[in-house]
């Protein structure tokens, strides 16, 4: 395997739902997309995993000048090698569109809070939910994309992956549940710190699971019957994520204590059975 594959591999791993619902991508496709996510993880994740905001910053930069490299084809980096050779030559996203999730990480570093859902959904829509709204116009290839089904597919993914990560992130300094929630049900930041599960921590919790429900059913009622055999990548993603939101929702929502996660052998039962009923000549798609 090559060192660009590896980075790739590594970004979207075998058995995570990311992986799946790639899978059931079209097949000339799928390293489009994985070019795309790896990207998406690469700079997301780097407010997890450096706690010094200066050195942050720097690996931003670096990944806005090595993302001009990418576009001009002598990007150093596997993932800007991939995106190269993989996404530009076959759907030509324009420069700024990636470079707008280097600009919402470079100010969610400065900020760590939002005020309100408006804000946060803001920050959303310019870190996953663009990079899902990119994958659903790949997949619809050269057709016009269904605009409602990937806004509120990729407000879904990128509000999940925010929910489920609240402990890693309220380690590192950050949190992404709106402050007026948190108003309203008296709950503190230092309260989420201390990790003991409350009925108005539940409350909060919950909440966001029902937003997040919510965009996904949003996403897969609003998609048009034409546009699901191609878009069965994402309803493969969609229900995924809804199965693992309610697996944690019937554990009582312990996410300050504990991941919940589905085992691959579930998610590949589930996404083939999603992605088969996607087919133009079955009845009854879900």
């Amino acid at each position: 395997m090559t060192a660009s594959r590896r980075a790739i591999s590594a970004s979207v791993p075998r058995g995570s739902s990311l992986y799946y619902s790639i899978y059931y991508a079209p097949r000339p496709l799928q390293p489009a997309l994985h070019a795309l996510h790896a990207f998406r993880q690469a700079v997301t994740e780097i407010p997890r995993h450096v706690q010094d905001r200066a050195v942050a910053n720097t690996k931003l930069n670096w990944w806005h000048d090595e993302l001009a490299r990418a576009y001009e084809g002598t990007g150093q980096h596997p993932i800007s090698k991939a995106i190269s050779r993989d996404l530009l030559p076959l759907h030509p996203v324009p420069q700024e569109t990636l470079q707008q999730l280097i600009t919402a990480v470079q100010t969610d570093l400065d900020y760590g809070l939002y005020a309100n859902f408006r804000e946060l959904s803001d920050y959303c829509h310019r870190t996953g939910g663009a990079i899902i709204e990119l994958s659903v116009a790949i997949c619809a290839a050269g057709e016009m994309p269904p605009a409602e089904f990937a806004h509120d597919l990729g407000m879904g993914f990128q509000l999940f992956e925010l929910l489920r990560n609240v402990r890693h992130d309220l380690d590192a300094g950050r949190l992404y549940i709106p402050e007026t929630d948190m108003q309203e049900l008296k709950v503190t930041q230092a309260d989420l710190l201390k990790c003991r599960m409350s009925e108005p921590i539940k409350q909060l919790l919950e909440l966001q699971a029902t937003r997040i429900d919510d965009f996904f059913t949003q996403a897969l009622d609003k998609l048009p019957a034409q546009h699901r055999q191609r878009q069965r990548s994402g309803i493969v993603l969609a229900q995924l994520y809804l199965a693992q939101l309610a697996e944690i929702r019937a554990a009582g929502l312990p996410l300050l204590e504990r991941s919940i996660h589905l085992t691959p052998t579930r998610k590949l039962w589930l996404a083939w059975r999603t992605a088969r009923r996607q087919h133009p000549h079955r009845k009854n798609n879900p």
